[in-house]
């Protein structure tokens, strides 16, 4: 699909994409952060976003005829530290809390039975796995696995799986994996169908462009279909969804700075 000089030039290797960007009337571009916009890191609250991007997101929102937003599995609040509030809408916590331009945030609600089951889920992970590596999310418990051997990782990823899935179904949850890890969440909320919400406001004819690096985003990827570009960041051995791909976050970089080219922002 790609080579390599179209991923050092920040190119997603889809013939006639740019010209697409170029005459699209709107465009949404929505973006993940882990993995896209910034590199992965052992402690998450370091995983910065990488040198420039920052700079580059705010003049594609201050550009005209492109609405940006970001998309992530990571709570709002923490996205807010890492990134700063660059004024656009976030979707966090997959797919589960809203923050709209104004800061006003607006959450899905658990039922009671569901946030019990996330507490019982919290202590069951906490048995299983290595201290300080369970994170309770608003609607989700995550197991993080990131910094241990291959081996280890899959072993914890598998035992905490397989306690949380014995009943999951019957509380409308579900466990999935992302890279570094495993989320008990709610079955049938994630980051394709808050796409789909997002794009519902969007003006007639908005080509969408969404990017990202995760299991979670192959959801998006599939819900943007028909209606722009799913592009994967990652490398050619991660079976995707998505229409391209990027090489990494610096790939990304060089994208946003073509995309600010091709729709005259510069």
């Amino acid at each position: 699909m790609t080579d390599a000089k179209d991923n050092e030039s920040g190119h997603p290797g889809i013939h006639g994409f740019w010209d697409d960007v170029r005459t699209a009337p709107h465009r949404c571009l929505v973006l993940d952060y882990d993995g896209t916009l910034a590199g992965f890191h052992v402690d998450r609250m370091r995983a910065f976003p990488i040198p420039g991007v920052v700079d580059l997101l705010e003049r594609v929102r201050d550009s005209e005829g492109t609405s940006l937003s970001i998309m992530t599995g990571r709570p709002i609040s923490e996205l807010l530290e890492l990134l700063g509030d660059l004024g656009i809408p976030i979707c966090g916590s997959q797919g589960t809390e809203f923050r709209a331009v104004d800061g006003t945030i607006r959450t899905h609600e658990l039922s009671d039975k569901q946030e019990e089951r996330l507490r019982r889920a919290e202590r069951e992970a906490n048995d299983l796995a290595r201290e300080g590596r369970v994170e309770r999310k608003l609607a989700s418990v995550a197991l993080h696995t990131r910094g241990l051997d291959a081996d280890a990782a899959r072993r914890e990823e598998a035992a905490v799986c397989k306690a949380w899935s014995e009943d999951a179904f019957e509380y409308g949850l579900e466990c999935r994996s992302f890279k570094g890890g495993v989320e008990l969440r709610l079955a049938g909320v994630d980051k394709g169908t808050a796409l789909s919400w997002t794009l519902e406001g969007a003006p007639e004819n908005t080509l969408c462009v969404y990017l990202g690096d995760d299991l979670t985003d192959e959801d998006a990827f599939r819900a943007i279909d028909g209606r722009g570009y799913g592009i994967k960041v990652g490398g050619p051995e991660e079976p995707t969804a998505a229409r391209g791909r990027l090489a990494d976050p610096h790939a990304v970089k060089e994208f946003l700075e073509t995309w600010l080219r091709a729709t005259k922002a510069e």
